[in-house]
């Protein structure tokens, strides 16, 4: 046999063998798909995390307080959740991990309308304040109104059972810790309101990722998949950036529900907001806010950094 013809029957042969099958991820998001998820569908969109041989489901939670419950307990591969919440699932011994960075600021403000007649922190002094995450959200609502000479026990904080943006506008509350920066401040704007807004890595609480990865920390550091998803991730958000219409075009023919003004508007607020490299991890950073959360009576132990997260990958 000629060499001519065994190269041919070579190729013949690889033409024909079947695909190496992809490895399969169940991702399981914090919340329903919305645009903070937009690089991780523009990674599946654009073939990103399928020439890293992975097929990345993403999976919307039922209850998205029991997320971090389901990774734990195996019933999925990788979990969308937020840097505060990491420290309190560590100080309870939950086996997970931060693997990785989604957004890596925070999203919230604490925001009044300016037809409140409030200029300023200290004018919060005897108003009223609403929050939706308790054991965090007030907590840096005192830190913020400490921060400006406000006596905290003249001011009063409620747990939201509606919308903030609603209870603003209905001037229920004064002002609302649960206002992202990407989404109902665009909302309030959107019903004409003028808004006034206290950023709170700007008054008093450390900065902090607001979206980070977790997988399952007894078997987080032999999983060869997780390396493979954060660079998927990576060239997502570079095609994200690149191609923000184009990908929003294919997200919106995937969740036609999500074709609205207001999510084409908080699309395109989220895209800077990403994390360029999702592995990176700053672990100063990190045992930073875990000293907050501990001076806080948040925690009760901080635990060293190799338990909050894995190294960079």
């Amino acid at each position: 046999m000629t060499v001519k013809k065994i190269v041919l029957m070579l190729a013949l042969l690889l033409a024909t063998a079947p695909a190496l099958a992809a490895e399969r991820v169940r991702l399981l998001l914090d919340w329903f798909v919305n645009p903070n998820h937009a690089a991780i569908f523009a990674a599946k969109e654009s073939g990103a995390f399928a020439r890293q041989g992975l097929d990345v489901e993403m999976i919307a939670p039922a209850d998205s307080a029991s997320v971090p419950l389901l990774l734990a307990a195996g019933k999925a591969d990788i979990a969308v959740s937020y840097q505060p919440q990491l420290y309190t699932l560590v100080d309870k011994a939950v086996p997970v991990i931060r693997i990785g960075t989604l957004i890596d600021q925070p999203l919230n403000t604490l925001t009044t309308l300016k037809s409140s007649n409030i200029h300023q922190l200290a004018d919060f002094e005897g108003k009223t304040l609403g929050y939706a995450i308790p054991g965090f959200e007030d907590v840096a609502i005192q830190t913020m109104l400490k921060s400006a000479g406000v006596d905290t026990s003249k001011v009063r904080l409620i747990n939201l059972n509606m919308d903030a943006a609603s209870a603003l506008l209905s001037h229920k509350i004064d002002g609302a810790m649960t206002i992202y920066r990407n989404y109902e401040l665009l909302e309030l704007k959107q019903q004409g309101a003028e808004t006034l807004t206290f950023k709170p890595e700007e008054h008093g609480v450390p900065a902090y990722d607001e979206l980070i990865l977790l997988a399952n920390a007894a078997t987080a550091a032999k999983d060869a998949r997780i390396a493979k998803f954060l660079h998927g991730l990576n060239e997502g958000v570079s095609y994200l950036r690149a191609q923000p219409e184009k990908v929003w075009k294919a997200f919106i023919q995937t969740y036609p529900e999500l074709n609205t003004p207001l999510n084409h508007q908080a699309w395109q607020a989220t895209l800077p907001l990403f994390a360029r490299d999702a592995g990176k991890f700053d672990a100063a950073r990190y045992q930073d806010f875990a000293r907050y959360m501990l001076d806080n009576r948040l925690i009760s132990e901080i635990a060293p950094a190799s338990r909050y997260s894995l190294p960079s990958q």
